[in-house]
């Protein structure tokens, strides 16, 4: 059975409607705040700090709590049809992340390391699928534009805002910020046709978990890993 809420007040129409744009502003403020008050490596622990905040304030504020808890339970299909498609558009990003991030620099990563990926990634992406799919799916359920693309672009264009922080290269720049369309994409799609963030978030979690470098670089003291 695919559980649905009621129709969304305006006022929190709107103000759904402006999270995509508003949230990468205020975010590339609250990094720079940070960066210049902490320095740059725990600027950016704060700076994600801020992050999730924002994004189960926010979600809590226009989608509700229960609601979005409504949302992190199946709805009696895991994705929708045609199932191969989703299936398959669930696991290129985790592939990725595997070939490109946890194996090349599995030697670097200690036991530490890992898990400090892990309790990152799985934070992250708990807090991401909430906001960007959740949020969007609750306020506008029968509506694709702004209930799957328009917080698909803010997704994207928010995940600008780390990269430019940590000083990542253009090489890097291009893959990640390629990898969150695709990741924006399909599983904004999935939400909005089942109405359920289980099959995402677990997708976007094993995707996350893979950053091991920037779980040494970003996350951990220098001598530790």
């Amino acid at each position: 059975m695919v559980w649905r809420a009621g129709p969304a007040s305006p006022w929190r129409r709107a103000a759904t409607t402006a999270v995509p744009v508003a949230l990468p502003l205020f975010m590339r403020g609250a990094f720079g705040a940070a960066s210049r008050g902490f320095g740059p490596r725990r600027g950016y622990q704060a700076g994600f700090a801020v992050y999730w905040a924002a994004c189960w304030g926010i979600a809590a504020a226009l989608g509700g709590p229960r609601t979005l808890t409504a949302r992190w339970r199946r709805s009696g299909t895991w994705v929708p049809e045609p199932g191969a498609l989703a299936w398959a558009g669930l696991a290129v990003p985790p592939l990725g992340a595997v070939l490109w991030e946890l194996l090349p620099n599995r030697r670097v990563a200690g036991p530490a390391t890992i898990a400090t990926a892990f309790g990152v990634g799985v934070t992250n992406a708990v807090a991401e699928e909430t906001l960007w799919r959740g949020l969007p799916v609750t306020v506008f359920p029968d509506d694709a534009l702004r209930g799957w693309l328009w917080p698909t672009a803010g997704f994207v264009a928010w995940h600008l805002v780390p990269l430019s922080a940590g000083g990542a290269d253009s090489r890097t720049t291009r893959r990640i910020i390629g990898g969150s369309a695709l990741v924006g994409v399909v599983n904004g799609w999935i939400a909005l046709r089942t109405r359920s963030l289980v099959a995402v978030g677990i997708a976007h979690a094993v995707t996350d978990s893979c950053g091991v470098r920037a779980a040494r670089v970003r996350w951990l003291p220098a001598a530790s890993g």
